[in-house]
Formats: structure tokens, C-alpha cells, sequence
């Protein structure tokens, strides 16, 4: 028994200094990931405001930029895609943000549809036809409202154009490219269930 004892103390004590170590793995490792995050954007921050760019926020520029690096980056440990959307005749800054923020959902529902349709057509040859493109598109706008959740602002910039009147405005964006994948296939499925019950009951009808 006193052995038995001696070795389970003896494995929880291995055990848990593993875990410390690999505790202590991670910390260092995400130390240098901010770091190398800090760097960079400290350096993006400094050619922003050379090119007379203001931050469109209340934080300051070099944190947002670290926050985005951590994120994007995958030298800074990120794992989401950093896209960028940007208008040159905006009047005000809020209806820049409500236009850009449009333009970028717009064109990842035009991604989704894009992979959705790619997804069904290598599943089944047969999926390729016109009636299926507009069917796609239909499932994609009806689910919209889920996808769009992976899509986030992270910051904008902007500068007033030579006119005075008018602004340019540069918004960042992340997307969960997990979070899509997952969706893709999710869509990709339901459509071809509804595709094949559509299919059953086409049959029914006729007889077949």
C-alpha cells in the first residue's frame, strides 16, 4: 500500500511539474508574440502618421495595430485573416464606418458563396447547373445573419483629402477563417440534403 501510495504521489508530482513547465513554455511564448507585435506596430504606426492617417478610435494606434498583429499575424501567433476595406469620398467618418462595414460583409457572403458552390461542385458533378448557383445564393443570403458574426472590426484610420471636404477612410477587419470553414461545410451539407430531398419528392410526385 505504502508503494502504491509513494508512486501515485510520485506520478502527480511529475505530472504537475509538466504542466508547470509547459505553463511556463506558453508564457514565454506569447511574451515574444507580443513583443514582435509591439515592434511591429509601433513601426506601422510611425509610417501611418507620417502619411497623415488618424486613428478613427479612442485607443491609441500602436495598441490597436499590437492587437491586430496578435491576431493576423502568424509570427505573432495569430490564426484569423486580416482583409481590409477602404473608401476615398466619404462625407463623415460614421457613414464611412456604416458603408465600409456593408462592403465588407457583402464581399465575405460573396466568399462563402464562392467556397459553398466550389464544396457542392466537388461533392457532386451534377451540381454545377444554374438552378443550383441561385439556389446557393439563396441558402447564403438567408444565412447571412451567421456568418457575418465571424467578420469583426478591429480599427479604422482616416485622413482628410485635399479638397477638405471630403475623407478617406481605411477600415481593418478579421475573419475566423475556423469559424468559415466550419460554416462552408455546414451550408455545404444542407444543401445537398435539401438537394436530394427535393429530389425524392420530385419522384413521388411523378410517380416514379
Amino acid at each position: 500500500m505504502k508503494k502504491l501510495i509513494l508512486m501515485t504521489l510520485l506520478l502527480a508530482l511529475g505530472m504537475g511539474t509538466g504542466a508547470l513547465a509547459q505553463s511556463k513554455e506558453y508564457a514565454k511564448q506569447q511574451a515574444n508574440y507580443e513583443k514582435t507585435a509591439q515592434k511591429m506596430a509601433k513601426k506601422k504606426a510611425k509610417e501611418f502618421k507620417k502619411q497623415k492617417w488618424e486613428n478613427g478610435g479612442a485607443t491609441d494606434l500602436e495598441t490597436l495595430l499590437a492587437t491586430y498583429y496578435l491576431e493576423t499575424e502568424p509570427s505573432c501567433g495569430g490564426t484569423k485573416r486580416g482583409i481590409e476595406h477602404m473608401v476615398s469620398d466619404a462625407k463623415t467618418l460614421n457613414v464611412a464606418e456604416k458603408r465600409l462595414l456593408l462592403d465588407a460583409q457583402t464581399a465575405y457572403a460573396q466568399e462563402i458563396q464562392t467556397l459553398l458552390a466550389a464544396t457542392m461542385t466537388s461533392q457532386d458533378s451534377a451540381t454545377g447547373s444554374d438552378e443550383l448557383s441561385t439556389y446557393i445564393a439563396n441558402v447564403v443570403a438567408k444565412s447571412k445573419h451567421e456568418f457575418n458574426g465571424d467578420l469583426k472590426r478591429s480599427f479604422i484610420i482616416y485622413r482628410t483629402n485635399p479638397d477638405g471636404k471630403t475623407l478617406t477612410v481605411r477600415a481593418y477587419y478579421t475573419i475566423d477563417e475556423n469559424n468559415e470553414r466550419l460554416r462552408v461545410k455546414r451550408l455545404a451539407e444542407s444543401v445537398k440534403q435539401n438537394a436530394e430531398l427535393s429530389k425524392e419528392i420530385e419522384k413521388a410526385a411523378v410517380g416514379e
